[in-house]
C-alpha cells in the first residue's frame, strides 16, 4: 500500500453571517446554533460568526460534564446531541438558564424539536432556520420557521412559516 494523498472539505459560513448575528444581539435576540456537525466544527462556526464570543471560555460537554445550578457568565457550552440522549426536560431547562452561550451538536431531527420545546419552555418566541427534511419538525414546532428557498426541501418549506 501506498499513501496517495489527503483530501478535505470546507463549507464555510457566507460572508454576511457575522453582521447578521451581531445585529441579532444588538436588537436582544439570543442566537443559538443547532447542528448536524461535529462539535469540534460547530464550536469553530459558532466563534467564526459570533456565537460564541471570542472572550468566552468554552466548555465542549461529555456524557460526564455536569451541568451546573446556576448561571455561568463569560462560559459558552457546545452540547453533542449524544450527551442528551438520555435528558429530560428539567436537564435542558437547567442547561437554558445556565449558559448564554450555547451550540447543540451532532443532533437529530427529535432533538432539534426537544430544543425548540425547551426554549419555549423558558419563555422564548423561538424561530428556527433549516433547509433539510431533518429541520422540519422543529420548523413546525418554533414560533416561526424560516425554510430556505432555493436550497431547501420541499419537506423543509412545507413545515416553515416563511420561505426566504
Amino acid at each position: 500500500l501506498r499513501f496517495v494523498g489527503l483530501m478535505s472539505m470546507i463549507d464555510p459560513p457566507k460572508a454576511s453571517v457575522p453582521d447578521a448575528v451581531s445585529k441579532c444581539r444588538s436588537a436582544g435576540i439570543k442566537v443559538i446554533m443547532v447542528t448536524g456537525d461535529h462539535p469540534i466544527t460547530a464550536q469553530a462556526i459558532a466563534k467564526e460568526v459570533g456565537i460564541i464570543s471570542s472572550q468566552n471560555h468554552l466548555i465542549i460537554f461529555d456524557s460526564e460534564t455536569p451541568i451546573p445550578n446556576s448561571h455561568q457568565p463569560g462560559v459558552a457550552a457546545c452540547v453533542p446531541g449524544y450527551v442528551m440522549m438520555d435528558w429530560e426536560e428539567a436537564d435542558l431547562d437547567k442547561l437554558i438558564r445556565s449558559f448564554t452561550e450555547i451550540v447543540f451538536a451532532r443532533t437529530s431531527p427529535q432533538q432539534k424539536l426537544f430544543i425548540v420545546e425547551g426554549y419555549q419552555r423558558a419563555g422564548n418566541v423561538v424561530a428556527v432556520t433549516g433547509d433539510g427534511v431533518n429541520d422540519s419538525p422543529a420548523l413546525k414546532k418554533a414560533d416561526i420557521g424560516v425554510a430556505m428557498g432555493i436550497a431547501g426541501s420541499e419537506v423543509s418549506k412545507e413545515a416553515a412559516d416563511m420561505i426566504l
